[in-house]
């Protein structure tokens, strides 16, 4: 597919996303992109760009039955950030491993939980008692790891998912007086912040993975124009020819040293 006629048909998937509140089916993206020949891994650049653009494509994502050809009830459940609900546990690194070995020795220093212990805390937090909230802390760090090691995904250091649930944890202890259970409100702000952070980093991720290969994308084109000695070709003129702002071309040219 021609560079242009690919930029104009991922337009009109734009245009037809925004027209209905930034959402479009994927039956729809397909249809628009249906005959060009896109491969899989194409079509999955399709659907980052809309994502970084901020539409919602329905029909589709990480274990949706248009990703993996099953319908219905087949579907796999999924969590908020799109991991498996049945998903394996991904491997510690030598690094984690270490880390969470020296992480859980010092909870060992907290004291153990005493019987009728956490209602007692929970009524005094609720009046604002600074030691029973550190105490509650205290008890809950261990469902931190445990849940760090539950959500754990490619890519995340695991301490960054346990520093990031202890905040979601403290958070949360300061507003029990929102909560009914108090336990599982706990538990699930601490699950809430993982996930989060997994959501955001792969959206950053998506992003960053779409800027390379646009940049390596446009490297090329700009070499393929930069080949022939005999012809020069003005910025103006590489801003034409690649339907790109002549600030992008000098970024680009600075990237791939032919801004000489």
């Amino acid at each position: 597919m021609e560079i242009k006629e690919f930029q104009a048909k991922l337009s009109e998937a734009l245009g037809l996303a925004v027209e209905n509140g930034k959402k479009i089916h994927a039956d729809t993206v397909e249809g628009i992109f249906a005959g060009n020949g896109l491969t899989e891994g194409q079509m999955q650049k399709v659907y980052e760009y809309l994502a970084i653009q901020g539409i919602q494509v329905d029909g589709r994502g990480p274990g949706s039955a248009a990703a993996d050809g099953q319908t219905g009830s087949e579907a796999p459940v999924t969590t908020a950030a799109g991991i498996p609900a049945d998903s394996e546990a991904v491997p510690l690194t030598q690094e984690e491993t270490e880390y969470l070995e020296e992480y859980e020795n010092t909870l060992k220093d907290i004291p153990p939980e005493k019987p009728g212990e956490r209602e007692i805390l929970f009524e005094k937090a609720l009046k604002q008692e600074e030691s029973a909230k550190k105490r509650l802390a205290e008890l809950y760090m261990t469902e931190v790891v445990k849940t760090a090691r539950e959500l754990k995904q490619e890519e995340i250091f695991i301490g960054d998912m346990i520093a990031e649930g202890n905040i979601g944890l403290l958070t949360a202890i300061e507003m029990l007086h929102e909560a009914g259970d108090y336990h599982t409100f706990l538990c699930g702000e601490i699950r809430n912040a993982m996930l989060l952070m997994v959501e955001e980093q792969t959206d950053q991720k998506q992003r960053d993975d779409i800027l390379v290969e646009k940049v390596r994308d446009l490297e090329t084109k700009i070499k393929e124009l930069l080949e022939d000695d005999d012809v020069k070709y003005s910025v103006d003129e590489l801003a034409a020819f690649l339907d790109m702002d002549v600030e992008e071309i000098q970024a680009v040219l600075r990237l791939t040293g032919e801004d000489k």
